[in-house]
């Protein structure tokens, strides 16, 4: 299941790429190159001293079946100077062995929403495509694990054609978002191919990109990607997905000033895990670093019920706790929701930080972010 050991994946990426020669041989010698490097197998970590030596050969065997290894290269020097907010996100762990009984394989519900190969529909303005099942990185927490890294689940453009008409076909659909696997490790021919057919939908106002290349491979953000962005006849976003103040590198803070500068609209969703980002003082880090580089916080993510995931989560109060301490630190707009995707497929809700409350008619009490005392206010009827 190795992403070097299937032809079918590596052809979803730049291995495989059919274009000119110049452009190949350019792409070589950057991003390509970065990907490969990657850390892919127990032995490599454990060569490394990467593995804690109580954890049972077995046990993380079962987590590199169920998902692939792949630590990039963005992530090697912070890892091997002890930084576990990265490492915990990428280095497989005995944990994920054990299933808690209310563990899911398709936790938030996307196959009951799919009315076709690739595509879920689930709210009535917008609409995912998967357009790969390939990461430049693999998250141990990852929701949609029982697919990604999995090359046989993976989707030719051709493939997609239904998707597509669907698409189409429903024009109270107003955005297309690229997601997977992470979209941006198509080559640019490949993701061309997915951009223009979207582009040519009428109805379709607006293309979201799910990804983690800005952190995972910051050298994938080319010039010739931004170029290509900042033509597009649509208006583009990329929501990227970053989980700790760590991510923030001089690359990946580099990639990011080149999609804005492409007129790319940036913001970030990131999933509160323990022992990563789960105290007041990471999670302010991260955001004021965000917003720093001009990139909205959007979505704090409580982690999905996946499988073998019980061990990134921090009880829900506590999550409550920590995103309200953040009010009055940070200005509003850095302050992402605290958002739960309920599991079997009943939707995102932003869960309530508890900062108000409703007394009587148009009487409303609320906490101040600055004293913490609460504060009576009545308003007109």
């Amino acid at each position: 299941m190795m992403l070097e050991d299937s032809s079918k994946s590596t052809s979803e990426i730049a291995l495989c790429e059919q274009g000119s020669q110049a452009e190949k041989n350019a792409e070589k010698a950057s991003w390509p190159q970065q990907l490969r490097r990657g850390i892919v197998t127990l032995s490599q970590l454990q060569n490394r001293g990467w593995l804690a030596e109580n954890q049972s050969g077995a046990a993380l065997e079962k987590a590199q079946e169920a998902l692939d290894i792949r630590v990039p290269v963005s992530f090697h020097d912070g890892i091997e100077r002890g930084d576990s907010s990265l490492a915990k996100q990428v280095i497989p762990s005995a944990e994920e062995a054990f299933i808690a009984p209310e563990e899911l394989a398709d936790p938030i519900g996307d196959e009951a929403f799919s009315p076709c190969p690739g595509l879920t529909h689930r709210y009535r303005d917008r609409a995912l495509v998967k357009i790969t099942y390939q990461c430049a990185m693999y998250c141990r927490f990852c929701f949609r694990r029982h697919k990604v890294s999995h090359a046989e689940e993976n989707l030719s453009i051709d493939a997609l054609q239904d998707a597509y008409n669907y698409i189409e076909n429903h024009d109270e659909i107003k955005e297309v978002i690229f997601t997977g696997g992470d979209p941006l490790v198509l080559t640019d021919s490949r993701l061309e191919a997915h951009l223009k057919r979207v582009e040519a939908i009428s109805h379709i106002e607006t293309i979201r990109f799910h990804t983690r290349i800005p952190t995972a491979l910051p050298e994938r953000i080319t010039a010739q990607l931004c170029e290509r962005f900042s033509h597009s006849r649509k208006t583009l976003w990329v929501v990227v997905h970053i989980n700790c103040a760590s991510e923030l590198s001089a690359p990946t803070l580099d990639a990011l000033s080149k999609l804005r500068r492409a007129g790319v609209g940036l913001a970030s969703q990131s999933v509160l895990l323990k022992g990563v980002n789960d105290s007041q003082e990471a999670l302010e880090s991260l955001f004021r670093g965000l917003y720093r580089a001009g990139v909205v916080p959007y979505y704090l993510h409580y982690p999905d019920l996946a499988k073998g995931t019980n061990h990134f989560r921090i009880p829900l109060e506590r999550a409550l706790q920590l995103v309200s301490s953040l009010d009055g630190q940070l200005p509003g707009l850095a302050i992402p929701k605290l958002t739960i995707d309920i599991p079997g497929g009943f939707g995102k809700i932003s869960i309530s930080n508890e900062n108000f409350r409703l007394l009587t008619g148009s009487r409303w009490e609320f906490r101040s972010p600055l004293t913490k005392q609460w504060q009576k206010v009545e308003y007109p009827q």
